[in-house]
């Protein structure tokens, strides 16, 4: 069994987030979708969850390029035809 490269914890990337309570900064890995503050102990969100498609390098690699592009709203799919036009 192969693992993500995208888990390899030598990639992960650190950004700060104000505590929706006491506003003091908390510190998110890129991989954290949630994380407890520190000072005043109350969960605080991201903002938008990230999946490993933005923040992972070898995503591409992972998925292949066309589902790559199609997840990252690269391509756009055709519009289907109405099936009262017929």
């Amino acid at each position: 069994m192969t693992r993500c490269p995208g888990q390899d914890t030598r990639n992960l990337t650190v950004s700060y987030h104000p505590c929706p309570k006491c506003k003091k900064p908390v510190e998110f890995f890129s991989d954290e979708m949630r994380i407890r503050c520190q000072h005043c102990k109350t969960m605080v969100y991201k903002a938008q969850a990230p999946t490993c498609i933005q923040w992972c390098q070898s995503a591409k690699d992972c998925l292949g390029p066309d589902l790559y592009k199609r997840l990252m709203g690269e391509e756009r799919e055709e519009p289907e035809e109405s099936e009262a036009g017929k």
